[in-house]
């Protein structure tokens, strides 16, 4: 396996890409549970990457009990930075406003300011990496250096939903389900039909010269805000599909 790393290594940049994973481990609408197990398995699974040079940045959305994990698990991992973000005053995720729901977008602004990679991407903390994702994405990179951003097209769901007759899904080939070491149930790959993406930040690397900053927003996630501002400012990318990003939770579809 080392030998076979070491030939795909050979004669590409070795981009260094930062993961940048918000944190809130509280209770609120649509959110996961038993989530401080499943924020340590989604660390995990960055540690366990089979490519090296990269770091994960944990932003603490307010949340103490983040802090206390990490300072007690993950502080002696050098590739892992952590920040702190107050939210003294600040609405819970999806809480209603005058103007609709609000979506919190500042934490990833700040750690993206703190970032040493020239590639940025991020994680969800109750989702799960596979082993070859760094990888994979530093690989996409080599593959199109010109290009601004990249949008992955495919990743593994949970087979409580194959998205039969959707609009924007491919079917899912419920017999070609996988299980995945380290996390429950089984899984599928989802694809979404030509023409179309997923804005969620988890399928989205750019690099670390755009400029565009998340933000907080009323109405609409803060995901799309972003992902759709950036494409607008920056259009030159491209969509590629390789499954390596598992989606472990899903609000009112699965929990794992």
């Amino acid at each position: 396996m080392e030998k076979e790393i070491n030939n795909i290594l050979e004669g590409v940049e070795h981009a260094k890409i930062s993961i940048i994973m918000q944190s809130n481990l509280s209770n609120y609408e649509g959110s996961r549970s038993d989530a401080v197990n499943k924020f340590r398995r989604a660390v995990k699974s960055y540690q366990d990457q089979i490519y090296k040079n990269t770091e994960l940045i944990i932003v603490a959305d307010g949340c103490n009990r983040t802090h206390q994990i990490y300072n007690r698990e993950f502080k002696d991992d050098p590739s892992i930075k952590f920040l702190f973000l107050d939210r003294t005053g600040v609405p819970q995720m999806y809480d209603e406003t005058e103007n609709g729901k609000y979506y919190r977008g500042l934490p990833r602004r700040a750690a993206t300011g703190i970032s040493t990679g020239s590639l940025i991407t991020y994680l969800d903390s109750d989702d799960y990496l596979m082993p070859e994702f760094t990888m994979t994405l530093m690989l996409i990179y080599n593959s199109a250096p010109e290009k601004d951003w990249f949008i992955n097209t495919a990743w593994y769901d949970n087979t409580e939903h194959p998205w039969k007759d959707s609009d924007v899904m491919q079917d899912s080939e419920v017999n070609e389900s996988i299980s995945i070491e380290g996390v429950p149930s089984r899984w599928l790959v989802s694809r979404v039909k030509q023409g179309f993406a997923v804005l969620s930040p988890w399928l989205f690397m750019h690099k670390a010269s755009c400029d565009t900053k998340w933000r907080d927003t009323i109405g609409g996630s803060e995901d799309v805000d972003f992902n759709r501002r950036l494409r607008s400012e920056y259009p030159n990318g491209f969509s590629y599909e390789r499954p390596i990003y598992v989606r472990c939770h899903y609000a009112e579809k699965w929990d794992c």
